[in-house]
């Protein structure tokens, strides 16, 4: 859509066509008694279709990003290739902008929607385009106001990060490689896990899905709190944020929202002429019933939710050389006041989760269009079962398993743990001049699930390696 904006543009454009009428010769300038008449109406026609500010005293910004990628993908079982979009920068876009209130003080806000059709975190073997997403094409990410001043910090108010959120990628010493692929990042979130027990044979995939809710890899790499992978444990919420300004690197979150769920943080970020060096640390607290689709109230008049996460992350760069290297990690407990959730064999209370990775590679620009980027990494997760551990939402009481939820597994099981280990590669190429990013990347992620029955014997669950390759382009604007 093309569009000018205010009335200036409007007033050169008739400044324009004046001159040009008043220099012509006279014979071409006597275009009949009606001219005037057709060209105030012209310009009421453009001032109609004008792209307008509604209120002249706030500032406006459109900005956002487009990513798309080609995901291909071996289960073990099956060999495949989707178009989708990154879901780990997601498709989006949004509006954002200040006023001026008087001396150091300013207020604002910022509007942001994301592009929710092909997520590729929502799609799995059997869906390539996510087309039933029961949250539409169109998802609302932020949608929050601020007073700011320079001394005193910024107060936000409304859907926006919580003061953990992107803690491991916030002070990251390369900017763009967060947008990516960093720790968090697994391509394969919602695909199922798929058996050894029954190698070749897709028909007892789609058994478990449909018959015995068969698990996802998400199902063994998530925290507590949300059903978003590891790292990315906290998201937005809708909180009162207060952030403090710059000290010397360093700046600090604190936040509150949504029925009992609080926030802190603590980040550094410092760049001299030899040395890049970024850190950051962050806490969260859940005493929210509601959280993971527990409830409060009746018949659970004790029931007080208890969830506790903690994650953190350092990064450095050589400059001269274009070496750096990242270290992430987290951790996420449950300490809720009942033992509903105790497993249902064995009786136990739900094990904490903690993983990390480590990542390291070299940024240089080779040639004029931008920066080149190669590097690699390793993750490691732990117990990451929050998916089976919510007391009170009904699908896995007591971290039980269906029959059949595992293709091969036809009894009744209690999850007990789990690992999951991801190694990985990737390249990224900046073109400046487009504001462009042409990236691939391979993940190979292996996932171990323990298992016990009835009677507290271990169960063999052998399950496949997942191997994928993106290829992505993704355009800032």
């Amino acid at each position: 859509m093309y569009g000018v904006v205010g009335g200036r543009t409007n007033f050169a454009l008739v400044l324009g066509l004046g001159v040009f009428i008043a220099a012509a010769p006279a014979g071409a300038a006597d275009l009949g008694g009606d001219c005037c008449a057709d060209l105030e109406e012209r310009v009421a026609e453009l001032e109609a279709t004008t792209v307008r500010k509604g209120n002249k005293k706030v500032s406006i910004t459109l900005y956002g990003d487009v990513n798309h990628q080609v995901l291909f993908w071996d289960d073990g079982i099956e060999t495949n290739a989707y178009v989708e979009n990154n879901s780990y920068k997601t498709s989006r876009f949004g509006l954002k902008g200040s006023a001026k209130i008087g001396g150091d003080w300013t207020s604002g806000y910022r509007l942001e929607i994301e592009n929710r059709i092909a997520r590729s975190r929502d799609l799995d073997q059997f869906d390539d385009d996510n087309a039933d997403d029961p949250n539409g094409p169109l998802f609302v990410r932020h949608s929050w106001i601020y007073l700011a001043n320079k001394k005193y910090g910024e107060a936000r108010l409304g859907l926006t990060w919580s003061p953990k959120d992107d803690i491991t990628k916030d002070t990251h010493v390369l900017d763009q490689l967060v947008d990516t692929m960093h720790s968090d990042f697994f391509n394969n979130q919602s695909f199922f896990l798929v058996s050894k027990l029954v190698p070749g044979n897709s028909e007892a995939l789609t058994a478990g899905q449909f018959g015995g809710k068969a698990i996802r890899y998400i199902d063994l790499a998530r925290c507590y709190s949300t059903s978003s992978a590891l790292f990315d444990c906290s998201t937005r919420r809708n909180m009162a944020v207060y952030v403090t300004p710059v000290w010397y690197g360093f700046w600090f979150n604190v936040g509150y929202g949504e029925d009992d769920i609080w926030s802190a943080s603590a980040r550094f970020k410092k760049d001299w002429d030899t040395w890049k060096v970024g850190a950051g640390v962050a806490y969260e607290q859940f005493t929210d019933e509601q959280v993971q689709n527990g409830a409060g109230g009746l018949p659970f008049q004790d029931f007080r939710r208890d969830l506790r996460e903690w994650a953190g992350e350092a990064s450095v760069l050589h400059k001269p050389s274009g070496l750096w290297a990242n270290f992430s990690w987290t951790f996420s407990e449950d300490r809720d006041s009942n033992t509903i959730n105790a497993g249902i064999f064995d009786g136990k209370s739900a094990p904490d989760m903690f993983a990390w990775d480590i990542s390291g590679g070299i940024q240089k620009m080779w040639w004029d269009l931008g920066n080149t980027t190669l590097w690699g990494g390793y993750t490691n997760s732990s117990d990451g079962i929050g998916g089976f551990v919510s007391p009170l939402f009904g699908a896995n009481p007591g971290r039980s398993l269906r029959a059949n939820s595992i293709p091969g597994i036809g009894i009744t099981t209690e999850v007990t743990g789990s690992e999951v280990t991801k190694w990985y590669l990737a390249a990224d190429q900046s073109i400046d001049s487009a504001a462009l990013d042409l990236y691939i990347g391979y993940q190979h992620i292996t996932p171990e699930i323990d298992l016990i029955d009835s009677a507290r014997k271990r169960v063999n669950a052998p399950l496949e390696d997942f191997d994928l390759v993106f290829s992505d382009a993704r355009i800032y604007f």
